[in-house]
């Protein structure tokens, strides 16, 4: 056998240090484009946190009914935006906002609002039906399921609304019906929807 036949027979292992500088330059610029669909944006931001908003709002309701029980979510307009909830530990109709009570709901108990979202409208008009102009708009900034699953005092209705700290038209608005049903608006090219 000569040598030029048994160097065609060696097989070559590894990777060249080009080669290897091609695969991780073709993979970062394909990690870069990746990336940068996934990015979250002030309105998406917005939505979700709408979205856990009117979750637990409509999981108070269902523990109201279920436990045959008042339920209530009370907002928090502090320094550090958050609501909180409770469901009635001794059926006397009323909700002096224990922890117990908060324990007895077995939900979400005190949630705080995505950093950088905060209470209040921002810059844009209010919902259609809402004429108010502030930021949560049920009366002493709760919203109170009964045992039937309604809002009190009957009749009642409200909305809170969810504006991004870092732009004032980004605004997503949470309506509860008096008879309980929660519907999340979003303000999108210059309307509700």
């Amino acid at each position: 056998m000569s040598t030029s036949q048994s160097s065609q027979r060696r097989q070559r292992h590894g990777f060249t240090l080009i080669e290897l500088l091609m695969v991780v330059s073709i993979t970062a610029i394909m990690v870069t484009m990746a990336a940068s669909r996934f990015k979250i944006t002030e309105l998406t931001e917005a939505q979700l946190a709408g979205l856990q908003l009117v979750q637990d709002i409509d999981f108070a309701r269902t523990r109201a009914l279920a436990a045959r029980s008042l339920a209530r979510v009370k907002f928090e307009d502090t320094s550090t935006p958050a609501y909180a909830g409770f469901l009635d530990t001794d059926g006397d109709s009323t909700i002096a906002e224990t922890p117990a009570e908060s324990q007895n709901l077995r939900g979400f108990g005190r949630r705080e609002l995505p950093v950088r979202m905060l209470y209040g409208r921002g810059s844009v008009p209010p919902i259609p039906d809402d004429g108010t102009n502030a930021g949560i708009t049920f009366a002493d900034n709760r919203v109170e399921f009964n045992s039937r699953g309604v809002v009190q005092p009957m009749g009642t209705s409200g909305v809170v609304y969810l504006r991004h700290a870092n732009k004032s038209e980004v605004v997503v608005a949470v309506q509860v019906s008096a008879a309980g049903n929660v519907r999340l608006w979003t303000y999108k090219e210059g309307q509700w929807q």
